[in-house]
C-alpha cells in the first residue's frame, strides 16, 4: 500500500536542483525519477513533516522534525528552529491567525506530573506560550478556530477565552465553522476512531443530528460555505471517476470534476484540501500502472477544467501527503515520503 499518511492533528518546478539547507537531520536529495514534483525546500532524513503550516505572510513553511518546530524559507530554503519552550517534543501542529499551535509530549515526566501540553508561538515574532498541560497524553490533532477562541484536542473542547472545557465523546475533531460556533467531529463508531460526522456546538457541546456520511475518507477535504458544511466525496463506474461535494445537512450534491476511467486507473487518493478561501481544491489522483504509475496533484476551481500542478512516482515504499495552500492560495506545499523513511517537502508557486 502506498504511504499516504497524516497524523490526525497531523508542488513544483521540473528540475531538481541541489538545495543547501541548514539544520540537523536535513539533506539535499529528492525522489529519484519524480516527474515535475516542484521546488525542493528541504529533505528530512529522520522523517517527519506530516503536518505543515504556512506562516501568515506566506514566506515560510513550518513543520515538525526530531521533536522540534522548524521553518524553511520559501525563497532561500534556509531553515531555522522555532522557540517552543524547554523540554518539549512536538507531536502535531496547526496554524490559526499569525500563530502556530502545537501539541507536545513532555520529556521524562514524573509519575504525577503532566505528560503533555498545548502551546503556541508566533513564528515571525515572539516566544512560545504554554496554554495548558494534562496527563492525558498528546493527541495527533490540534484544531483551532479562526478567531483562536476555541481549541479541540484529545477529546476535549477548550474555550481559551473563558478557560472552560467540555469533554467530548471518543472521536476526532477536524475543523471549526468560520464563526467558531460549530466543530466538525467524527465520533468513534463500531471500533473505528473516525466514524460518522456530526457538528458539535461550541456553546454547550451538544451534537447535531447525524449528517450526510460520504463514502470516501476525505475527512480533511471539507470546506465551509458560510457556516454550511460541504463534504467531499466521489463515485466511479466504467466510464468515469466523478468528484463532487455534499451539503452535510441537506444532502444536495454539487459536481466538481470528472476524470476518464478504465478498469484499473485512475485511482483517487483520500488526500485533499481546500484553499483558505474555499475556492480551490488540491487533490492527489493516481494514474498509470507499474513503472509508469504517477500520483498527480490536481488543482480544481469552479468553472475550470482540473489542472495537474505536480506529478511524482509513487510505489510500495513512497507516497504523498496532504497539500497545504499558502495564505494567498497561489502556492501549495506537500510532503513526499521517501523509500527508507525520509520526507522531502516540495512547493509549487504560481498555481
Amino acid at each position: 500500500m502506498n504511504r499516504i499518511q497524516r497524523k490526525p492533528i497531523r508542488f513544483l518546478l521540473a528540475s531538481l536542483a541541489l538545495l543547501l539547507v541548514a539544520g540537523c537531520g536535513e539533506s539535499v536529495y529528492g525522489p529519484s525519477g519524480a516527474q515535475d514534483p516542484g521546488v525542493l525546500l528541504v529533505t528530512l532524513t529522520q522523517g517527519g513533516g506530516e503536518d505543515l503550516a504556512w506562516t501568515s505572510d506566506g514566506t515560510e513553511l513550518v513543520y515538525a522534525v526530531a521533536g522540534e518546530l522548524r521553518a524553511v524559507s520559501a525563497s532561500t530554503h534556509t531553515v531555522r528552529r522555532l522557540d517552543t519552550g524547554p523540554s518539549v517534543v512536538i507531536q502535531a501542529l496547526s496554524r490559526a491567525g499569525a500563530r502556530i499551535y502545537f501539541a507536545s509530549s513532555l520529556s521524562a515526566p514524573g509519575p504525577n506530573d503532566p505528560n503533555s501540553l498545548i502551546g503556541r508561538v508566533n513564528p515571525i515574532a515572539g516566544s512560545a506560550e504554554i496554554l495548558l498541560t494534562s496527563r492525558s497524553g498528546p493527541d495527533q490533532h490540534v484544531i483551532v478556530s479562526a478567531d483562536e477562541r476555541f481549541l479541540a484536542t484529545n477529546g476535549v473542547l477548550y474555550d481559551l477565552g473563558t478557560g472552560g472545557q467540555i469533554n467530548l465523546p471518543v472521536g476526532t475533531a477536524f475543523g471549526f465553522s468560520p464563526d467558531g460556533s460549530q466543530l466538525l467531529y467524527y465520533q468513534a463508531q463500531n471500533g473505528l476512531l473516525i466514524g460518522a460526522p456530526s457538528l458539535i456546538s461550541t456553546a454547550d457541546g451538544s451534537s447535531s443530528e447525524p449528517l450526510q456520511s460520504p463514502s470516501g475518507s476525505f475527512h480533511y477535504g471539507h470546506r465551509w460555505d458560510g457556516n454550511s458544511l460541504q463534504l467531499l466525496d466521489f463515485s466511479r463506474d466504467d466510464e468515469a471517476l466523478r468528484l463532487f461535494e455534499i451539503d452535510a445537512v441537506t444532502g444536495v450534491h454539487r459536481a466538481l470534476a470528472e476524470f476518464g476511467s478504465n478498469p484499473f486507473f485512475p485511482a483517487i487518493l483520500p488526500v485533499a484540501t481546500w484553499s483558505l478561501d474555499g475556492r480551490t481544491l488540491a487533490i492527489w489522483i493516481e494514474q498509470g500502472s507499474g513503472s509508469s504509475r504517477r500520483s498527480n496533484l490536481y488543482v480544481i476551481r469552479s468553472g475550470s477544467a482540473p489542472v495537474v500542478v505536480a506529478s511524482v512516482i509513487t510505489g510500495l515504499d513512497t507516497g504523498v501527503g496532504f497539500p497545504v495552500f499558502s495564505p494567498s492560495g497561489n502556492s501549495v506545499a506537500y510532503p513526499y515520503y521517501l523509500d527508507g523513511g525520509g520526507t522531502s517537502l516540495y512547493m509549487k508557486s504560481g498555481i
